[in-house]
């Protein structure tokens, strides 16, 4: 375990890998810990006034440190291609405890978050990311701050329960906790990692639904990518929708911990017009 004399302060070329912060904390001169005066969580131990003593990687190990100011972490787990494997350990890392925590923080049932195999690798939760045919091809890593990062050698995938089964209707969310708030709320649903990605692999995992929402996120962004997957369903799908949250409210999320129900959801989803393909004119 690394000494503190052995320990260099972060800065903006060097952030810490924890809270991405520039300052305050300290890096070992490997690289394999940290101690951050932001972060509690993950951490081994409290080292005084420095702050909490993070293990990040094995000695030896390749670190890759944030490209940006951004909070963000990559590490590198070798050869490990088995992310089926690698999920379920995760998943059998988390504690009841912790699967409580997490649950309280995020407002969000642990029933539904252990439907989407959350799991947990010593610093951040996780989630599985599937293809359109259930097999996991990557995992999604949630740190404390909010701030998300793939296993290194993921491939983007889907976020699908283990209970999805075809239904007369389905709710495109983006990211874990949408998703798992739609479960909440007692749908079907499968997330997205972002508004802008794997729009054919979405269609290839929901063929079998009669009705398919999509519930965008209330910006721009959000919005527009929730078009773009729509005018791709909306040949491939009998009735394909777009919901967004009203003004102030930022996601399925938000709205749901502001007292949306299943019930209003359904009345909002029945009073909203089907998506119709767009052809756009050639010159």
């Amino acid at each position: 375990m690394p000494d503190r004399e052995k320990m260099q302060r972060v800065s903006i070329k060097t952030p810490c890998p924890v809270c991405g912060k520039p300052d305050w904390c300290l890096i070992a001169m490997d690289k394999t810990a940290a101690i951050c005066q932001r972060v509690q969580e993950g951490s081994v131990k409290r080292c005084g006034d420095a702050g909490w003593l993070h293990i990040l990687i094995k000695r030896g190990a390749k670190f890759q440190r944030p490209n940006k100011y951004s909070g963000r972490i990559s590490i590198d787990f070798g050869k490990e291609k088995d992310f089926s494997g690698l999920a379920g350990l995760y998943k059998q890392q988390l504690t009841e405890n912790r699967l409580k925590q997490v649950s309280s923080q995020l407002n969000i049932s642990a029933e539904s978050l252990t439907k989407l195999n959350i799991g947990w690798d010593g610093k951040a939760y996780t989630f599985p990311m599937s293809n359109a045919k259930g097999k996991i091809i990557g995992i999604r890593r949630r740190f404390g701050n909010g701030s998300k990062v793939s296993v290194k050698g993921s491939k983007t995938g889907l976020f699908i329960p283990t209970d999805l089964s075809p239904k007369a209707l389905c709710l495109i969310c983006e990211g874990t906790t949408d998703t798992a708030a739609a479960l909440d709320l007692g749908f079907a649903a499968i997330g997205r990692p972002n508004c802008n990605c794997l729009i054919k692999m979405t269609g290839s995992a929901i063929k079998d639904y009669e009705e398919i929402v999509i519930v965008a996120d209330n910006d721009t962004a959000g919005r527009t990518g929730a078009e773009k997957l729509a005018d791709y369903l909306a040949v491939r799908c009998q009735k394909v929708k777009i919901i967004c949250p009203p003004e102030g409210i930022k996601d399925l999320r938000q709205w749901l911990s502001k007292g949306l129900t299943k019930t209003y959801l359904k009345q909002i989803i029945e009073k909203t017009k089907t998506a119709t393909v767009q052809i756009k004119a050639r010159d």
